[in-house]
């Protein structure tokens, strides 16, 4: 019976210091190594670690635990690293990200003392900036007599800058894998916005949305065939699709991605100048009162008096379509990726963030699907660079490693 109770009391302390109730109360660097402190024990099966390339990435899922508050790595910084990031990734876990200049062999650990902390070690040639201020320069003496020659320029390491200045969700702070692509073969469908009668938003005489985003089609077409995709285009000329062709077509070719094109705009003369900007949507309903304005905006030039459906469709469509989460995931990807490539060259590209927006274009796609504001045609100097050549090459690029990188990190969670 005694041994009995001893067990009883070992189960329950156990049940309660394993709980969900788990919380990272705080993040250090000490001794090269990122320590973790938690409020109970760890157990190590919740600990998953996974690395990533291109860029070099730890990545670290804590299950039963959550975060004290959201800004618990800010400050935090390494040489050898280009930046941390902790999220509460699900209700249940935590993520820890480690993006590195170089790879390395990462194995993080619990010491048997204390376990409600836990050790992660960085590259081994990683010192913290705050410990590498206490280390004084050492000065080299220079001979006397020495041979005359010209002077070594060093090599400038690239400037560290973020992709995306406002993350439009926790996911986008995981969800770049590397170049290599994915293993399968897939199909994507791209979408060319109106065309046609349907001339879609216009900007100031000759600016028309339906051949900008044709233009932009084509280009993310040839983009994604170099990738090994096999690519279907709703439409590679000067014509209009009713909206129900558009997802049917995609179905038909059991498309694995679907990817619509527009470029935005806005009616008031006095904020031409002031709304610019990429977005990118994935098909849900929302509050907010801009995403359903856009949306009207292209409903309404899409749509035509013979499409009849209805709200209790697109209710339906909406509500119960499994593939909302694995839009929202594909715009998260697309829209850094566009960023990426468009900021490398090209500065004050506003982040327009990804949302969600009742788009009658995507209602009844059986695949993730994504429509891709590229800019506003209404814009002035966004109109410039939309209508360049390179500006066009960027966001194609921009879209298929988008696609790309979505479709392979599928890949990784399911093998």
């Amino acid at each position: 019976m005694k041994h009995f109770s001893i067990w009883l009391l070992w189960a329950v302390l156990c049940t309660t210091l394993f709980s969900a109730n788990n919380t990272l109360k705080s993040i250090e660097i000490k001794h090269h190594e990122l320590n973790l402190h938690f409020s109970a024990w760890l157990d190590s099966s919740d600990i998953h670690h996974m690395t990533l390339e291109n860029p070099h990435r730890q990545v670290i899922d804590i299950k039963n635990a959550r975060l004290s508050n959201r800004k618990i790595a800010s400050g935090l910084s390494a040489k050898g690293v280009r930046s941390f990031r902790v999220a509460q990734y699900k209700r249940d876990t935590v993520r820890i990200v480690i993006e590195t200049e170089s790879s390395y062999r990462c194995r993080g650990y619990q010491p048997m003392a204390l376990r409600t902390l836990y050790r992660i070690p960085l590259p081994k040639n990683g010192t913290s900036r705050s410990e590498m201020k206490t280390y004084p320069k050492k000065v080299k003496k220079v001979p006397a007599k020495r041979v005359r020659r010209a002077p070594e320029v060093a090599e400038k390491a690239p400037p560290i800058r973020e992709d995306i200045e406002e993350e439009p969700s926790v996911f986008s702070s995981f969800l770049t894998l590397g170049s290599s692509g994915p293993r399968r073969s897939y199909t994507i469908v791209v979408d060319a916005g109106h065309g046609g009668h349907d001339s879609g938003a216009i900007g100031a005489k000759r600016y028309y949305e339906k051949r900008l985003v044709l233009k932009i089609a084509k280009r993310v077409e040839r983009q994604l065939k170099k990738r090994g995709f096999r690519v279907k285009m709703t439409r590679s000329a000067d014509r209009f699709v009713k909206l129900r062709h558009r997802t049917h077509f995609a179905n038909q070719k059991k498309a694995d991605i679907f990817v619509s094109i527009h470029a935005n705009a806005v009616a008031n003369r006095r904020r031409f100048g002031k709304a610019y900007g990429v977005e990118t949507y994935f098909l849900q309903l929302t509050r907010s009162a801009k995403a359903q304005r856009i949306a009207a905006k292209e409903n309404s030039v899409v749509l035509d008096k013979n499409d009849h459906l209805s709200k209790n469709v697109i209710l339906k469509s909406v509500l119960s379509g499994p593939k909302i989460e694995l839009s929202h995931k594909l715009a998260i990807d697309v829209q850094k990726q566009i960023l990426k490539h468009l900021r490398q060259k090209y500065k004050g590209v506003r982040n327009g963030g990804v949302k969600p927006a009742p788009f009658w274009v995507l209602v009844g796609a059986q695949m993730p699907s994504i429509l891709v504001e590229v800019g506003y045609i209404t814009n002035p100097i966004e109109r410039r660079r939309l209508y360049n050549p390179d500006y066009q090459e960027r966001i194609a690029k921009g879209i298929a490693d988008g696609v790309s990188n979505y479709l392979t990190l599928r890949e990784k969670e399911f093998n």
